[in-house]
């Protein structure tokens, strides 16, 4: 089966944040305390374990390249999927997750 995403390392993306940072909506899929303890700016948050319920705020963005956001990759993956099912086409996951995440950073 093909999957539902495109990686995107975080490493490479943190040192081309400020050129690459239109071009993607960024989806926050950690906890709420992940999330207030730190978070790339502009992220909206919706929670993994929300995804299925709340993936409908996310459809006036359909047509745009959503960036996927956890700690480290695995629950960015299990959103992915969880959108591709809904229909979102344009899924990207932060490979390395906010660990690996070295660009800014904003607290709640």
């Amino acid at each position: 089966m093909e999957k539902a995403y495109t990686d995107v390392e975080a490493e490479k993306l943190s040192r081309a944040y400020d050129q690459e940072k239109e071009k993607y909506l960024v989806v926050d899929v950690r906890t709420d305390e992940e999330y207030e303890a730190g978070h790339i700016p502009g992220a909206i948050h919706i929670p993994h374990d929300q995804m299925e319920e709340r993936a409908g705020e996310l459809v006036p963005h359909k047509d745009r390249d959503l960036l996927l956001v956890c700690r480290s990759g695995r629950r960015s993956v299990f959103a992915a999927k969880v959108l591709s099912e809904k229909g979102f086409k344009r899924l990207f996951n932060l490979k390395g997750g906010m660990l690996e995440w070295t660009g800014p950073t904003e607290t709640k």
